[in-house]
């Protein structure tokens, strides 16, 4: 439920849930849907849940917790040099300007966007037809009605079904978080 992205979706996760237990859902919504769900949230995470990040955190920490204070700070400081040399790495592999998990997203989005036939509604607007359903892809607004797009800030298959049918580049439509040099 989480990581859905239409109300849809959401809403079929969650009459799942209810099946299973009806106070599970009366939990989550006395926390409120923003906070966790990402069809639901108000601001965008852009791939990123923040709201676990002491749990995060914490998980990492799990083996060090039992330290004296130096010892455990010397684990925090080597984990964290860790992390950094691994994003440098991360970074200095891709062979395009976005990182190399985006760039993994973005090239999977591209093989099943082969599929799609795309036409043109506006010079901005377009249908998509998808195994039988139509999106709608705004290119000025960085929209699909699949909300991937404007959710992951990366073209979904919709939208570079779009781009290619156009002929634009793709680096353009992805967010600048994204890119080896700001990462």
């Amino acid at each position: 439920m989480a990581k859905a992205y239409t109300f849809e979706k959401f809403d079929f996760h969650m009459a799942e849930v209810e099946k299973i237990d009806k106070r599970v859902k009366d939990y989550l919504m006395n926390i409120r849907y923003e906070r966790w769900s990402r069809a639901h949230s108000t601001v965008n995470r852009i791939l990123t849940m923040t709201s676990n990040i002491a749990e995060s955190i914490n998980a990492a920490l799990k083996a060090a917790r039992e330290l004296p204070i130096l010892p455990l700070l010397e684990y925090i400081r080597q984990l964290i040099r860790q992390w950094n040399v691994t994003n440098q790495k991360n970074a200095i592999e891709s062979f395009t300007n976005l990182g190399k998990k985006y760039d993994t997203m973005l090239m999977d989005n591209l093989e099943l966007s082969h599929r799609m036939k795309v036409t043109p509604s506006a010079s901005y607007f377009y249908s998509v037809l998808d195994k039988g359903k139509q999106r709608m892809v705004f290119l000025n607004d960085r929209t699909c009605s699949s909300r991937r797009f404007q959710l992951d800030e990366l073209p979904c298959a919709h939208a570079w079904a779009v781009l290619k049918y156009k002929y634009i580049d793709h680096i353009e439509y992805c967010s600048v978080y994204y890119t080896g040099s700001t990462y």
